[in-house]
């Protein structure tokens, strides 16, 4: 084997593994640590925000997070609640993605 041959095995092999190492990293789950973390963080803010800026409506938004997905459930009673809280989440940092769950109650 060349030297040309053998540097460029070498070479291919050093890649390969780091594009592995890269996927692997991307594709890995987040840990059940980090869920609980980014559920009550998306919680938090959610309440105070809806709280804040819609003082006299009851609202119910329930949070759970798997593998960095957040699925929000419970309802509002207007549009633009249900749009704040989903735009709370997508900006949570660690949030993957958001299921949006939660239904529009008309009548208060």
């Amino acid at each position: 084997m060349s030297a040309q041959t053998a540097f460029f095995l070498f070479f291919g092999v050093i890649l390969a593994a780091v594009l592995l190492a890269v996927l692997a990293a991307r594709t890995r789950p987040t840990p059940r640590g980090a869920d609980a973390a980014i559920t009550a963080a998306v919680n938090a803010a959610i309440t105070a925000a809806l709280a804040e800026e819609y003082p006299l409506s009851n609202v119910q938004v329930d949070v759970k997070t798997f593998d960095g997905v957040v699925i929000l459930g419970g309802y509002t009673h207007e549009q633009d609640q249900l749009k704040r809280a989903v735009e709370i989440a997508r900006a949570t940092p660690g949030v993957k993605s958001v299921d949006n769950r939660i239904s529009v109650r008309s009548g208060h």
